[in-house]
């Protein structure tokens, strides 16, 4: 796990295109959003979230390409020139994965989502539901001391309620999260060179049990990484220039997160990528043309 640390600082930092397509993504999704939020008219907000969500997953299937070919061919003590090269490349390799893996990764992404949202509807049959008080902070979101004093008049039970919400939210979200959380990697790299985004799942399950302890470690230490850059920036919300330093360093470490993931898959299964290569029927990830998987 350690070499697979190193390994994955490395990628990031020597790939710059990785973290400038998740940027311009942010950037894009940053512009719809509040025109969603601000949206009044039903019909345009659907139209708005469906966009979203296309774009979502033609960005996923697009940027996971680009993640799967820096693992594959990251090798040390390159040049500065085949850096380079390699690096300015996986522009290919971006828009080869939008056109192969968009419909998987739309299946998968409603298929996972669908897991949070029936976690959500088991939450509320299980502790009841909490709908008045969401409606109730929605009309106090631009008033703080309105929203103060609405906190403070919430009986116990009430707070109990979102306690005991909020801990089984937390709860079952994380461990789909760890289920879930070599999806994306067997997607580009299982062994049998399968885009079925189901049998993708069941292939993470599968490797995540394999690797239970490496696993589990790896996703404690990004959640408590991310927990402290998320606390930093909270803390130091009103200082501007540190808050753009957290916020640049929260979004490479979004891009280290994935790539960690993808590596640590690479490194402990058997990859599409590794059996082409050894049958000598594969072409170069990182060619001109879009990959043969």
């Amino acid at each position: 796990m350690l070499n697979s640390l190193k390994k994955s600082f490395n990628i990031v930092k020597e790939n710059p295109f990785i973290t400038l397509y998740f940027v311009l993504y942010l950037i894009i999704l940053f512009l719809i959003i509040p025109i969603l939020i601000a949206g009044r008219n039903i019909f345009i907000s659907m139209i708005l979230g469906v966009l979203i969500l296309l774009l979502t997953c033609a960005f996923i299937s697009g940027w996971f390409n680009m993640i799967k070919t820096s693992v594959v061919s990251f090798k040390e003590n390159k040049t500065p020139e085949e850096k380079f090269e390699e690096a300015v490349k996986l522009k290919n390799d971006f828009f080869c994965g939008v056109s192969e893996y968009i419909l998987p990764v739309i299946t998968g992404a409603v298929a996972i989502t669908a897991l949070f949202y029936f976690h959500s509807y088991l939450s509320d049959l299980i502790f009841g539901k909490i709908d008045a008080v969401i409606y109730e902070l929605g009309k106090y979101a631009n008033d703080t001391e309105a929203l103060k004093n609405y906190f403070v008049s919430l009986p116990n039970s009430t707070w109990e309620l979102i306690f005991k919400k909020s801990i089984f939210s937390y709860a079952v979200c994380s461990l789909i999260s760890l289920f879930f959380l070599y999806w994306g990697a067997s997607l580009y790299l299982n062994k049998n060179c399968s885009k079925n985004p189901f049998l993708a799942m069941g292939d993470a399950i599968k490797f995540m049990f394999k690797n239970f302890f490496q696993t589990v470690a790896a996703f404690i230490l990004l959640v408590i990484i991310n927990f402290a850059l998320m606390t930093f920036q909270a803390l130091f919300v009103q200082n501007v220039i540190i808050s753009f330093i957290t916020m640049i360093l929260r979004i490479y470490f979004a891009a280290y997160m994935i790539v960690l993931i993808f590596d640590l898959y690479e490194a402990n299964e058997p990859t599409c990528a590794q059996i082409a290569d050894n049958s000598d029927n594969g072409t170069d990830s990182i060619g001109e043309n879009c990959p043969l998987n």
